[in-house]
């Protein structure tokens, strides 16, 4: 006998349960008077009949926030770290993955701390190259992650440092070890494809190694979804492997064994969302056929969303989750139904419905593409409709590339059919490789334009109202409010009064990126941070461009460069080749600079107007006064430091100077020339708080309300050092340093 269908607004309650978890992890609730309030919710649910669907939906949001508060609970190790600097204990963990060899980061799953037992994963730095897998006991240095409240949007993980004592435990503590078969199989596929694996490691493994040599053309492309492993992909597996067990097994016996062979690879793949959210939509069929439960695509996709985040709640907020959650959701609910070519307009049935299918896989790439757009412009900046052509010829590539890469897996080595398979492999990754390039050239894409949380929410209703539209192919008043909320949603930022001013000193490692935004919109940016050794982008272009744009800042319209020293310079090639900048200042020692005449002949000082600093001179940025003091026409200096650009800027009744790296011989010269200029509200210590600046008659001479110590936590120079710190602690009433996160500080009128 068929059961009853499970009711269609299966959808609607599980939304609000997410709501739930998205509420509560935003606005601070508590547990106590939640449960009070769903108990609350339930009697009248069962008492009010007229209002039971309303109240259900509020008792499913008061679940979810439940769930957030019963999951969000920091760990014994948060709890001890919240209060110290680090710990160093004995430590036994298990070695989960090989984030870069490189670099000696490994992810690892700490097992016991101190005769403990916890089970939490972490960042660990070793030099020794750790087994992924293998169980090990070391003395470890723990320190807390550290969350930039300027630049960062998501916490950062635990770091453990190796420091003596590693050694390997013989027994295992796992009965299957996941993290050494992954290791196996990508080493596999290492020696058989030689110097092409990286696309097969991520078709079959999502390995990021492929993102590293692709990640820009196929970001371009829009087909950054096709290396890595999808729900796209795992439903794929399924049809192959249902063929291939139907053939040997009962279709029950064939559907176990594929549903224990996928849990595996899910494994494989560390349970990545979108690969998890497949496996549970393909088990929920399989175990609703079974049952004789008709469940359509929604109700699946809704339970999978359910069982995932009523695990993991946090994982409601992975932009893996949230991006392959649309596109299913799009796919299903979204895509209208079109008959494109009627027979009567083309007889032929196999030019009619080929037509048909290509211009339904147009239809789909189109609306998936408009559907994602507002949440990478949100969390990457970056949105490309050349997918929708991209596609076409890139799943069907992307699909043989993935069967190859299981071949080529399978099959031992020195054989003629494991030869064919790596050949053809390598055919169509050169056909893949060079239509991403074709396509990444297309000009329907957009770059470092990011959009705020309140866009983002109107994006999405303006794209919702599209997609009603288009699923009914008719016009509806409908959608229309929504849509015109939406609207006002993403534009209502872009006429809101200005942020209030301040200065923002960067934590950039040991290095100088300070950015002064004034009250009227005009902006100052002093030095640009370092370029760290062996980087592929520096440091700007990595946090501060990002930054910068989602602020909405489009160009720079004052620049001073205290010096050259990379640690202050070492982004400035790449500021000035993606932003506008209309003043920039410099000493004559800089432009004398070998650098500086290189990014001449580049062009990349063309439409600047370069203000070179011989004297003491003044310029009037924002409303405020720029006053230079250092190096003046009398001072020869005997290094690049002693030549930084000594400034003080004054600005609402408050004083503050900026001393790039300048040492203890160029602050004697001020104290002998302008000891009357020194006087300041805020001093930013010299060299990163070295002891070759910031000597006790300078620190005096300034009396600083408040210093700020530009410096990485735990450098090799050992900044800052005791002396400077004993002369700051003396004469200043507080210390600052980005060690701890970047520095704000908001322009106010003098107490």
């Amino acid at each position: 006998m068929q059961k009853k269908p499970l009711p269609a607004p299966l959808l609607i309650p599980v939304l609000a349960w997410c709501a739930g978890i998205a509420a509560a992890k935003f606005i601070s609730l508590s547990g106590w008077p939640l449960l009070g309030l769903g108990l609350l919710l339930l009697a009248l649910a069962l008492w009010l009949k007229p209002v039971r669907p309303l109240l259900i939906l509020l008792l499913c949001v008061v679940l979810g926030a439940l769930r957030w508060n019963g999951a969000s609970q920091p760990t014994p190790l948060d709890t001890v770290l919240r209060d110290k600097s680090h710990i160093q204990q004995k430590a036994e963990f298990v070695v989960t993955k090989l984030l870069s060899r490189e670099a000696g980061i490994h992810e690892i799953r700490l097992e016991n701390l101190a005769g403990v037992k916890v089970r939490e994963p972490l960042t660990l730095i070793s030099e020794t190259e750790l087994i992924p897998g293998q169980a090990y006991t070391a003395l470890l240095e723990v320190l807390p992650g550290k969350r930039d409240p300027v630049l960062d949007t998501f916490p950062a993980r635990h770091i453990a440092y190796l420091r003596q004592g590693l050694a390997p435990v013989t027994q295992p503590r796992r009965l299957f070890p996941i993290a050494i078969w992954r290791a196996r199989f990508l080493r596999d596929l290492d020696e058989k494809l030689g110097p092409d694996p990286e696309l097969a490691k991520a078709l079959l493994f999502s390995d990021t190694s492929a993102k590293k040599i692709y990640r820009d053309q196929l970001t371009r492309s829009g087909m950054i979804h096709l290396i890595v492993v999808s729900g796209l992909h795992i439903w794929f597996i399924y049809a192959i492997c249902m063929v291939l067990l139907n053939a040997l097994f009962p279709k029950r016996l064939a559907e176990m064994l594929f549903m224990v062979l996928i849990v595996f690879y899910a494994a494989l793949n560390h349970w990545s969302p979108p690969v998890t959210r497949a496996v549970l939509m393909i088990g929920l069929m399989i175990l609703a056929r079974w049952r004789s439960i008709p469940l359509g695509g929604a109700q699946l996709l809704a339970l999978s969303l359910l069982i995932i985040t009523a695990v993991s709640p946090d994982q409601l907020f992975n932009i893996g989750l949230q991006l392959s959650f649309v596109c299913i959701g799009i796919i299903i609910l979204g895509l209208p139904r079109i008959h494109w070519i009627k027979e009567q307009q083309l007889p032929s049935d196999f030019w009619r419905n080929g037509l048909n299918r290509l211009l339904d896989l147009l239809m789909l790439n189109l609306v998936v593409g408009l559907a994602i757009m507002p949440l990478t412009l949100h969390y990457f900046g970056t949105a490309s409709l050349n997918g929708i052509l991209g596609n076409i010829l890139g799943i069907p590539l992307s699909a043989g590339l993935l069967t190859l890469s299981f071949l080529v897996l399978l099959v031992p080595a020195g054989n003629w059919l494991s030869a064919a398979y790596i050949a053809s492999y390598r055919i169509i990754l050169g056909v893949f490789t060079g239509w991403t390039k074709f396509v990444s050239g297309l000009p329907f894409w957009l770059e470092n334009t990011w959009i705020g949380a309140t866009q983002l929410l109107g994006s999405l209703l303006v794209v919702g109202s599209l997609l009603y539209l288009l699923r009914r192919l008719k016009f509806s008043w409908k959608p229309l409010p929504f849509a015109g909320l939406g609207l006002a949603l993403v534009f209502l930022p872009q006429f809101r009064s200005l942020p209030e001013g301040g200065i923002y000193l960067f934590a950039c490692g040991t290095g100088d990126c300070i950015l002064a935004n004034f009250p009227g919109g005009e902006t100052l940016l002093v030095d640009s941070g370092p370029k760290f050794h062996n980087a592929e982008e520096s440091w700007a272009a990595r946090k501060l461009l990002p930054w910068l744009h989602k602020k909405g800042i489009r160009g720079l319209d004052w620049m001073v460069l205290t010096h050259l020293d990379s640690d202050h310079s070492g982004g400035f090639t790449d500021l000035a080749k993606a932003l506008p900048i209309k003043n920039l200042i410099v000493t004559d020692e800089t432009s004398r600079d070998p650098k500086w005449a290189e990014w001449e002949q580049i062009g990349l000082l063309e439409g600047i107007v370069v203000h070179t600093v011989t004297d003491t001179i003044s310029f009037g940025v924002g409303g405020a006064r720029l006053k230079f003091l250092h190096p003046d026409r009398d001072y020869f200096a005997e290094s690049s430091n002693g030549a930084s650009l000594v400034f003080r800027l004054d600005h609402l009744d408050k004083r503050y100077i900026f001393t790039g790296d300048a040492d203890i011989d160029a602050e004697a010269h001020l104290l002998a020339r302008y000891p009357e200029e020194l006087k300041a509200d805020f001093l930013k210590a010299g060299h990163h708080g070295s002891r070759t600046s910031s000597s006790r008659e300078f620190v005096r001479a300034v009396r600083p309300e408040e210093v700020w110590i530009t410096v990485s936590g735990r450098n090799q120079w050992g900044f800052p050092h005791p002396e400077p710190m004993s002369a700051f602690r003396r004469y200043a009433r507080r210390i600052r340093s980005t060690a701890e996160g970047t520095i704000f500080q908001p322009f106010a009128q003098k107490d």
